[in-house]
């Protein structure tokens, strides 16, 4: 790996557009008007601003490796798998991003150095159980209409059978290619015990403890894939247009097939670990 230097387009400021500085009060929130695509899972520019493309070191420059998720200025949350095993000093995070391939959009991307990585010490890479990680930057970021951090849950909430977005650049389909703009695909929430039950129609044997959260669809089609690992899945909160972080993409088997959802880290079983971390 090569001493490089990063480039990013500069933040645009939009005159009269002020965006909350404080993670606290301002996460959450989009900034950006929104043209929804009908039928379609592109999402719009803007439409996710807590979205993190992580980058690792290949050779001759920073390729997309897995999803994360922006929580304050200083912290982002990923999946442990993404970065077990992995020196610091060969990841990259991107924010603000949407299309990889345009640079001509109407808030420039920020790019960020890691400084730490601290995996959940209880991360057991063989059954994915605490599959979480959290990567300080080396310098802060400051937040705009296309950066925003996603709040963390409120209460203890289950969230069955409420509808969760999944957002990443993962493959469009089971070995199919990698698409240039931000995706995203709605999922039920489902019963962790229904999960088990769909996987064992499949043919799998997996036991999904509570630390997980399931999200799909029986009759499958609609997924997180390769390339997606450690992106978020967020709901919006009841009564209000802010958005907070339930899971964070951690494993499946394949992609978007029949009675096999997607599994999640979830958070609300991590909470004070993660606010714990975020005092360093």
């Amino acid at each position: 790996m090569s001493n490089v230097t990063t480039s990013e387009p500069a933040p645009q400021e939009e005159e009269g557009l002020k965006v909350d500085q404080d993670y606290r009060t301002g996460c959450g929130k989009r900034y950006v008007p929104q043209k929804k695509i009908v039928g379609g899972e592109v999402s719009d520019f803007g439409e996710w601003p807590w979205q993190v493309s992580l980058r690792q070191w290949r050779q001759v420059t920073y390729l997309h490796k897995c999803g994360a998720a922006l929580v304050n200025e200083n912290w982002a949350i990923t999946a442990a798998h993404c970065v077990e095993s992995v020196k610091p000093e060969t990841l990259l995070l991107r924010l603000g991003e949407y299309n990889l391939e345009d640079e001509s959009e109407p808030y420039g991307y920020l790019e960020r150095r890691v400084e730490l990585i601290a995996i959940h010490p209880q991360f057991d890479s063989r059954t994915f159980e605490y599959d979480l990680a959290m990567l300080r930057f080396y310098e802060p970021v400051k937040f705009a209409p296309n950066i925003v951090p996603i709040c963390l849950p409120e209460a203890d909430d289950d969230y069955l059978n409420r509808t969760a977005w999944v957002t990443g650049w993962g493959r469009l389909y089971e070995n199919g290619p990698l698409p240039s703009k931000l995706q995203e695909v709605p999922v039920p929430i489902i019963p962790n015990s229904d999960c088990e039950s769909m996987y064992k129609e499949a043919g799998f044997v997996e036991h999904i403890p509570k630390i997980f959260l399931c999200g799909g669809y029986a009759i499958g089609g609609r997924d997180s894939c390769e390339g997606d690992s450690g992106g978020p899945l967020v709901t919006q909160r009841n009564n209000s247009d802010r958005h907070e972080l339930i899971g964070i993409i951690s494993w499946g088997i394949g992609c978007a097939q029949k009675n096999q959802p997607g599994v999640y880290t979830r958070i609300t079983y991590f909470r004070e670990w993660v606010e714990q971390i975020m005092l360093f």
